[in-house]
């Protein structure tokens, strides 16, 4: 069992490192893209044993297509940020990177605005007038 958290917290830990260390910057400057600067990275997941990362990232671009773009863009130059990763890990492995957009963003802002919707069209709940009344 003690095993197991060990691991997990091994490879957040890794995670997060590789999150701090692909800055915004870096990919603006690896990358030929107007938008890149302007990239988030959300969240790596890295596999137990550090083969694998999954980079999510989000962007201010509404635009479908300009995103997907982005992303083949990134994982087009994954082995440059793989290999700059390199010289900053201490693992002796260095996973490969895949960069996937992350939607969760944009699906939790729609929950948020389906239930602010739904709370405005409620009626006041009974009781509510007396409780403001003097």
């Amino acid at each position: 069992m003690m095993q197991h958290n060990k691991h997990g917290d091994r490879t957040r830990r890794i995670g997060e490192q590789i999150r701090r260390d692909l800055a915004p910057s870096l990919i603006a400057q690896i990358l030929n893209h107007p938008h890149a600067s302007l990239l988030s990275i959300t969240a790596v997941r890295v596999t137990r044993d550090l083969s694998f990362a999954k980079v999510y990232v989000t962007h201010v671009i509404s635009d479908p297509d300009e995103r997907q773009d982005l992303i083949r863009e990134l994982n087009e130059h994954a082995g440059q940020f793989r290999h700059y990763l390199a010289q900053k890990l201490t693992t002796r492995k260095v996973p490969e990177l895949t960069f996937v957009y992350d939607e969760s963003v944009e699906y939790g802002a729609r929950m948020d605005n389906l239930l602010h919707d739904l709370v405005k069209d409620l009626p006041p709940a009974e009781g509510d007038d007396e409780a403001l009344a003097p």
